[in-house]
């Protein structure tokens, strides 16, 4: 047995070999006793960082989204769209069935490493068949996408192997502790060879980014003097200045992000996180918004505030302060700016060459106004104006009044690393390609290039949020690489350092006032001053929490006719059952603070509170006839992902979001998830889960009065796993509004989040596949369909419920010598259920085959009209409806068609 504190090298063995050197000859008995993996022929040395494998495969599991779609802990009863892990890589590998991918029959392989590393790397070719339940013996879907050592590395891909041979039963489990070293990043000596490091040469930066020991609203600012500091609007004050490299957001900008950024290379911290400045309420309390945005990962302040039963929005009044915003003008530091109670304020700091902390003071004050300085860090302390005593700064009252502090922090500026670069602001073409993909005929597509960013450097660039102004200007918001605009068919960069903007409005006709929607909060936009760029970032609204949890998306905003603006809050995943609360289910849940909720701010940015019990909800749109509604993704309380239309003060179906009601803890017996379901409105529309869509992001419509084709005013959204893109056409049956979906495209680049019509009738699609990866296999894209003004495919263009079926109408005619028997003897028709529970998802449950007879055509020979079995009665409701028509090029001769049509329609009410 190896010891842990011995050095050891062993040659000439694969790390294959040594691990089953290690499996097969160690004792049952000390089989998780910790092991020292070699890698190929390394040894240890006292300097190693050793590191566990098995945790490390467990943390990368759920970075890289395996969790989403396969188990890997035992009797694990969520719905998966791929097959559970547990007991599947063995000691002694199992037999597993798969598809041949060049036969496509079933054959027997063994589960070793060799399925493992193909089924990730080349995920399409070895198709696994399903070994339990309703369709046992069935291939899983192809959905997978195929994970290259681009973007997952060898070595990660290796703990995860670790991490799932630990995934079974004894004594055929792998060993739970199972050491390699960490890998250390090389560094270069130029920054500039990093793509994820933000470097400061001559101007301020200004970035919002999570790091550790701030809050997930924290500003982090990258002044050319070769000081950083960081301004967290949750003390409104300077909490930790540090020298050398500005920011790494390395950890931000992979997988689903890690949150706990970095500084920069060669960084020195001068000051820790400890307020610098904090002001004081007029009631002497110090400004600390811990209960809405806690410091980064602290578990402790969110365990704290979810548990104690108060009142959000009273505790936020009770403060009578907020940050609202802060403004930049060229190569200055920003100003930020606060309100406390009546008190305007506006703060500057900056740095002297002495290596003093300079703070600007100004603005209108109402009372007079007190601080309080940091207890160490700082010497020589002196004010311009005010009094200063026993550690606290205190201002009198006044208009227009400037005071300023300078304290000693570090004797002298440190230098910062010289960098042979000029940042370059002009304009860049956008440039195109044809591209691929699966679409109707008479549509093509093309691939814009992103731009580079100001260092001429290669950059993440996910289009998350497009909109276009009156003028054609196009704006696009991505998650990392700020806001970007399109004039003239040229790039130009109008605002960085914003945080996951996954939603925009355009304000003016040209596209110099925007709001967004990015993590922290709303914010407008502005270029006052007409050089191209936005120097004013108004905080419109942050009176929700915000703990810096990865997957605590803020989505919008859109507005509506009298002006007030909506977006929705993403629930947040923790495994700390006791900081966020799950519910009852098992990833997604709230940690306070209106997570799970869509919220309104009216014109007077008032912040309400509008809908509850939402989960994922990735899309948010207002329909031509000015509905609210909104797309959520299938997981736990949503069988299915679905369309739903929005109203005042109802409830959704997700439970953990209603911790946030007044008095609410995660125990109150008045919000448990069986009071609510019974109140859960039914929505109008399911998305057939795995069929067309697994992850459905965000709506757009078509008004391009034909430019785009047969499909006026009805809905494209897409899917950002399947990478499809799909047409959804709603109607009303009475009052109840229901509808169908149809397949439009497929094998696009990426996952679609944002598509987004164009003046010229051409839609373009912003895609990201970081961290919820795209069957599409990019990590991210910006494509633009467009119609050749001529060509009409077949295609179903919309069906309709009928008291006793459906009518199905089509593009083209139906071939003129077929009569309705030959048409209808191509319909196959296909129906089932999804149940909402605290299980990720549902399955296709009560699925049966049904019976259709005496079809009809129209007139026109546009639609087709055909009875289904027992449809008048009650067991058509609340069933989506699977409706396939083969051999379609044959029936709709000599118009271009696909082999295959079809629309699942989700029927909620039958005429009568």
């Amino acid at each position: 047995m190896l010891k842990a504190e011995e050095n050891v090298t062993m040659r000439g063995l694969t790390p294959d070999s040594l691990l089953e050197f290690f499996i097969m000859k160690i004792p049952h008995s000390i089989k998780h006793l910790p092991i020292y993996f070699l890698f190929s022929c390394w040894s240890f040395s006292a300097s190693a960082e050793p590191l566990n494998l098995v945790e490390q495969g467990k943390q990368a599991f759920s970075v890289w989204g395996c969790a989403e779609c396969h188990a890997s802990i035992k009797n694990d009863q969520s719905i998966k769209t791929g097959p559970s892990l547990y007991n599947l890589f063995l000691t002694n590998p199992r037999d597993r069935e798969v598809l041949d991918p060049v036969s496509g029959k079933k054959i027997v392989i063994k589960a070793d490493r060799d399925y493992f590393t193909k089924s990730v790397r080349s995920a399409q070719e070895n198709l696994s068949i399903v070994e339990v339940g309703a369709t046992k013996g069935q291939a899983y879907p192809p959905i997978m996408p195929q994970f290259a050592p681009a973007m997952v590395s060898d070595s990660e891909l290796e703990s995860i192997w670790h991490y799932l041979r630990h995934a079974a039963d004894e004594p055929q489990a792998g060993p739970a502790v199972v050491m390699g070293e960490k890998q250390v990043e090389v560094k270069t000596d130029n920054p500039l060879d990093n793509p994820t490091e933000v470097v400061v040469t001559k101007r301020t930066r200004v970035f919002r980014a999570p790091l550790r020991h701030s809050s997930g609203r924290a500003i982090h600012v990258g002044l050319p003097v070769g000081i950083n500091y960081t301004f967290d609007p949750r003390m409104l004050s300077v909490r930790s200045v540090w020298s050398g490299g500005f920011l790494n957001l390395a950890k931000e900008q992979k997988g689903r992000s890690t949150p706990g950024s970095e500084h920069g290379q060669d960084s020195h911290e001068l000051l820790d996180a400890s307020p610098a400045l904090t002001p004081l309420t007029g009631d002497g309390k110090l400004i600390d918004f811990e209960f809405k945005e806690p410091d980064l990962l602290d578990d402790e302040a969110i365990i704290k505030h979810l548990w104690k039963g108060g009142d959000f929005l009273k505790e936020l009044a009770s403060w009578d302060s907020e940050f609202t915003g802060y403004t930049q003008k060229e190569n200055q530091p920003p100003d930020f700016h606060f309100r406390i109670g009546k008190n305007q304020i506006t703060q500057r700091v900056s740095f002297s060459d002495d290596g003093s902390l300079i703070v600007d003071l100004s603005g209108r004050f109402q009372s007079s106004q007190s601080f309080q300085l940091r207890k160490d860090g700082f010497r020589s302390v002196t004010v311009d104006g005010g009094t200063l005593a026993d550690g606290k700064w205190t201002l009198p009252a006044g208009n227009n009044v400037r005071y300023q502090l300078r304290a000693k922090v570090v004797d002298g500026l440190p230098a910062r690393r010289t960098l042979a670069a000029v940042e370059d602001f002009s304009p860049q073409v956008v440039r195109t390609t044809p591209s691929v993909a699966d679409l109707p005929a008479g549509y093509q597509i093309e691939t814009w290039e992103a731009p580079k960013d100001t260092y001429g450097r290669n950059q993440l660039f996910e289009p998350t949020a497009i909109a276009v102004a009156k003028n054609g200007t196009i704006v696009v918001g991505t998650r990392t690489a700020g806001i970007w605009r399109i004039k003239n068919r040229h790039w130009e960069l109008f605002a960085e350092g914003t945080f996951e903007c996954l939603g925009l409005w355009i304000e003016d006709d040209g596209g110099d006032t925007i709001v967004i929607g990015q993590k922290p909060e709303l914010t407008r936009l502005r270029d006052l001053d007409h050089d191209g760029r936005a120097d004013e970032f108004s905080t419109v609204c942050d009176d929700f929490g915000f703990h810096g949890n990865y997957s605590e998306y803020t989505h919008g905003p859109v507005r509506d006719a009298e002006g007030n603006y909506y977006f929705t809050l993403n629930l947040g995943h923790s495994d700390n059952q006791r900081a966020s609360y799950h519910a009852g289910g098992i990833y997604m849940g709230s940690m306070g603070g209106f997570r799970g909720w869509c919220c309104r701010v009216t014109p007077a940015g008032v912040f309400e509170p509008y809908a509850s019990g939402l989960r994922s909800p990735a899309g948010l749109g207002i329909d031509p006839d000015g509905r609210l509604l909104y797309t959520d993704n299938q997981g736990e309380y949503m069988g299915s992902s679905k369309v739903s239309y929005l109203y005042k003060d109802h409830f959704y179906g997700h439970p953990s979001g209603l911790v946030s009601l007044p008095g609410m803890k995660p125990d109150s017996p008045e919000i448990s998830p069986e009071k609510w379901q019974k109140s859960v409105p039914l929505c109008p529309i399911w998305f057939p889960h795995e069929k067309l869509a697994n992850s459905p992001g965000n709506p757009t419509w078509d008004l391009s009065q034909g430019k785009f084709g047969a499909y006026a005013r009805q809905m494209f959204i897409g899917d950002q796993t399947l990478s499809t893109l799909m047409r959804i056409y709603s109607e009303k049956v009475g009052e109840v509004d229901q509808g169908c979906i149809m397949p439009f495209a497929s094998k696009l680049a990426s996952g679609i989040m944002r598509p987004c019509f164009l003046p010229d009738g051409s839609l373009l699609l912003g895609q990201t596949g970081r961290g919820w990866q795209s069957t599409g296999g990019n990590e991210a894209s910006l494509q633009r369909i467009y119609w050749d003004g001529k060509t009409t495919a077949a295609e179903i263009q919309r069906v309709s419920v009928t008291s006793s079926g459906f009518e199905v109408f089509f593009t083209t005619p139906l071939a003129q010598s077929l009569a309705p028997a030959d048409v209808l003897a191509n319909v196959k028709v296909e129906s089932w259920t999804y149940t909402d529970s605290s299980r990720y998802g549902s399955d296709e449950d009560e699925k049966h085959p049904d019976a259709v007879a005496n079809a009809a055509i129209s007139a026109d020979r546009k639609s087709l009209k055909f009875e289904v079995r027992e449809f008048s009665t009650s067991a058509a409701l609340n069933r989506i409806y699977w409706i396939q028509i083969t051999g379609a090029k044959q029936l709709f001769s000599p118009a271009i068609t696909r082999e295959k049509l079809e629309a699942y329609y989700t029927v909620r009410a039958v005429p009568h």
